[in-house]
């Protein structure tokens, strides 16, 4: 159902969510034809620190909630498979 505002609704959610409580951080990952599972990665470890051997965790006590928008959209490998969608499992 394109055109219908789920990001939107999606993200006005999240913005309240993240303003009453300032515990919540979000993070917002649009995919494209382009990402890859190297590029998530990055990503999605932008707001994480090294907390204690290989635990990585948000600064601080905050939780850290991730949106992931437009899923299917990586374009597929030779396997036919979609390495970033591999690594999100």
């Amino acid at each position: 159902m394109p055109g219908t505002g789920k990001t939107q609704i999606i993200k006005g959610l999240l913005n309240d969510l993240c303003a009453k409580n300032p515990i919540y951080l979000q993070q917002i990952i649009n995919f494209n034809f382009y990402t890859d599972a190297n590029l998530l990665q990055m990503i999605m470890e932008q707001n994480l620190e090294k907390k204690a051997g290989k635990i990585f965790a948000p600064r601080g006590t905050n939780k850290l909630l991730y949106f992931v928008d437009d899923l299917n959209m990586p374009a597929r490998d030779p396997y036919d498979t979609q390495n970033a969608i591999a690594l999100l499992r």
